[in-house]
């Protein structure tokens, strides 16, 4: 993973929303990110596209009254789509590659209206040759604590209800992952779970939820893209208790540094064994926040990005150690930006990759 070291890539969502979106989102995408090119999430010009309806596609009990969704576990269909969830994903994680179960795989595809960039994704990326691809799922506390059952209380809290979100999430990667595979063979595949909800673990929201089942559904996940090669992440731009997802199993943490990196080093121990066993933090280091943007200009990010690694440093990790196991992200997706903000945001986190892998790289 040392190529990982000081690159960079984005989180998910951009902005636009007129007829040529998904082209604009990739033709920046595949001009400005060629070494870590990601998959882009448009919610603005398809509804569908929302973080955790995304993911809905051939979701057991899935049930709609007008807009609202939620997943039926009374009806006939739902045992029948449960035993055949559970057939699809013991055949896929004990197969030895992904191509053995690809007519599995393709039942958990991404697919238009919830997608409408994949497949234009996957047609670039067969013409390029890049190190990494990026995808990402929402992480199965999010998911699972967003859609509810028909008495509208949080999948989460059903045992049946809560697997099948972690295994058609799994799946879904899993799917992912095979079709970067197939566009780009070379190229290693990144797949980040997003979950912002896990910053409300141990709050009045969630007072109920303990710390080690949040943890253990997200190593279901970390786990199964891990048997398969697959540099698993996890996303959270909030402040937390970051145990939880130095925990998960994952190689990569992605966190909000511009404004809690002390957050996370003050679990300095539990950091420190992390990035010593080989994981990855991704610095979220780009504000996207459009008051912090405008303003905002290289000289001052790489000051910031300089006292976050200190924030480390204070707490006894190594900084050469550190350097070589971080690379760069905005703080969050894109998406709540306006398209010009979004732009600016993706290129300072490219900028500031290039300076710093010319300031360190001769050191590490």
């Amino acid at each position: 993973m040392s190529e990982l070291t000081l690159n960079y890539t984005g989180i998910g969502s951009l902005p636009f929303k007129d007829e040529n979106a998904p082209k604009k989102a990739l033709d920046f995408i595949f001009t400005e990110f060629k070494s870590m090119p990601f998959w882009p999430q448009l919610p603005h010009f398809a509804r569908e596209e929302d973080m955790v309806f995304q993911y809905t596609q051939n979701l057991a009990g899935l049930s709609f009254d007008g807009d609202k969704y939620f997943l039926n576990s009374e009806c006939d269909e739902f045992f029948i789509a449960l035993e055949e969830l559970f057939f699809d994903y013991e055949s896929v994680t004990s197969a030895s590659d992904l191509f053995e179960c690809e007519e599995i795989l393709n039942k958990y595809a991404i697919l238009p209206p919830n997608s409408n960039t994949l497949k234009p994704f996957l047609d670039k990326l067969k013409n390029q040759n890049p190190d990494f691809v990026k995808g990402s799922v929402t992480g199965p506390f999010t998911f699972s604590t967003s859609i509810t059952d028909n008495e509208g209380k949080c999948a989460y809290y059903n045992d049946i209800l809560r697997d099948v979100c972690v295994k058609t999430l799994s799946l879904k990667a899993l799917w992912q992952v095979k079709e970067f595979k197939k566009a780009a063979p070379k190229a290693r595949a990144v797949i980040f779970m997003d979950e912002p909800s896990i910053s409300q673990v141990g709050s009045c929201a969630f007072l109920s939820v303990e710390s080690s089942d949040v943890i253990e559904i997200l190593k279901i996940i970390a786990n199964d893209l891990k048997k398969f090669d697959v540099i698993s992440g996890i996303h959270c731009c909030g402040k937390t208790d970051w145990e939880i997802a130095l925990s998960s199993g994952v190689n990569v943490v992605n966190f909000d540094a511009y404004f809690f990196a002390q957050s996370v080093a003050n679990f300095a121990a539990a950091a420190k064994k992390f990035i010593e066993n080989g994981g990855f933090f991704a610095f979220g280091i780009v504000p996207t926040v459009d008051s912090e943007l405008k303003t905002l200009d290289i000289k001052t990010l790489e000051e910031k990005f300089n006292d976050s690694i200190k924030f480390f440093i204070s707490k006894g990790i190594d900084k050469n150690l550190l350097l070589e196991h971080l690379f760069l992200t905005p703080s969050c997706g894109c998406g709540s930006l306006n398209c010009d903000d979004a732009l600016k945001a993706l290129r300072l986190t490219k900028e500031l990759s290039i300076c710093l892998k010319e300031r360190y790289g001769v050191y590490l």
